[in-house]
């Protein structure tokens, strides 16, 4: 894995344009936390096998929620996006093709000290017909694009990692850990000085929580931000 500083909001944006050079298809991650790029559902102990747990929550989420989901979680796999963007645990990890939305993700984080974004090369990543496939039972991890059925989704320019319980590693295999998929991964630090510079600069171009979180929530906490001590 490659890695890299930046020291503000243009170095970081000539950065990430230079990697287009590289790859077709890049997306990001942003996180106050280096590395253990695990999904949710195996961040406690990654050597737990959750499927079986996994699918119960599936299938009580169809049946408590009926009234709530409608026709967007048309098979299983649209359900756990659609439950990792209201908080479920699931094995899927967010990503965006929007690298200042990950920026913004990584900056915003309550956690002090310095912030990191991800950048992975996914042209030969991606699964093409997820759909068609159960994602209990992926042969490997891979890059999927979801249904862009939601409206976090779409302001998110949201995409994910599909991760899978390894019986051959009896884990979760980090991101970072996989010879595939390491090479393809770039580590971009920003130091903690630069987080509140860079978050005036991203509202300044409309990256913030009013438009990543296209509600009314996403509003007020992008009001508490604007408004500090009122």
């Amino acid at each position: 894995m490659l890695k890299e500083t930046v020291s503000d909001f243009s170095d970081f944006v000539r950065y990430t344009e230079a990697l287009d050079l590289i790859w077709e298809d890049n997306i990001f991650r942003g996180q106050a936390v280096e590395g253990n790029l695990v999904p949710s559902i195996a961040r406690i102990d990654p050597t737990v096998d959750t499927t079986e747990r996994e699918k119960r929550q599936l299938t009580q989420l169809r049946l408590m929620g009926a009234s709530l989901l409608l026709d967007q979680a048309a098979n299983d796999l649209d359900l756990l996006v659609l439950a990792q963007h209201f908080g479920l645990k699931t094995r899927l990890l967010d990503w965006t093709s929007n690298p200042l939305a990950a920026l913004w993700f990584a900056c915003t984080d309550s956690q002090l000290g310095p912030a990191y974004v991800y950048a992975l090369g996914a042209d030969n990543l991606r699964d093409e017909d997820v759909y068609k496939k159960d994602p209990f039972n992926a042969s490997e991890t891979r890059v999927i694009q979801p249904r862009l059925n939601n409206a976090r989704i779409i302001a998110q320019h949201g995409w994910f990692t599909l991760h899978r319980y390894s019986v051959t590693s009896r884990k979760f295999v980090k991101l970072e850990s996989m010879p595939e998929i390491k090479d393809c991964l770039t580590e971009i630090l920003i130091p903690a000085k630069s987080r509140p510079d860079i978050l005036r600069s991203l509202d300044r171009y409309g990256i913030s929580s009013r438009t990543l979180f296209p509600d009314l929530q996403g509003l007020c906490q992008h009001l508490n931000w604007k408004y500090p001590g009122a």
